[in-house]
């Protein structure tokens, strides 16, 4: 089942002011356990893979690291 643009917006939202309420500092780690916790219930690395490319798509690189993948 996909989500309505609705559904997505108000995620979102939810999202945003609960790590405001968490507080600047936390918003890095929770996003880091949201990401993780959310990989696992999607449970497709090519799906994930391509969720990443989207997410970092108008993010140049900054620095140079060599890859595993």
């Amino acid at each position: 089942m996909m989500l309505t643009p609705q559904q997505l917006d108000d995620l979102y939202t939810d999202l945003c002011y609960r790590m405001a309420r968490a507080g600047e500092s936390a918003a890095t780690p929770i996003l880091a356990r949201l990401t993780l916790l959310l990989m696992h219930e999607v449970d497709d690395a090519e799906q994930i893979r391509k969720a990443m490319d989207e997410a970092l798509r108008e993010f140049p690189a900054v620095v140079t690291l060599e890859s595993p993948h």
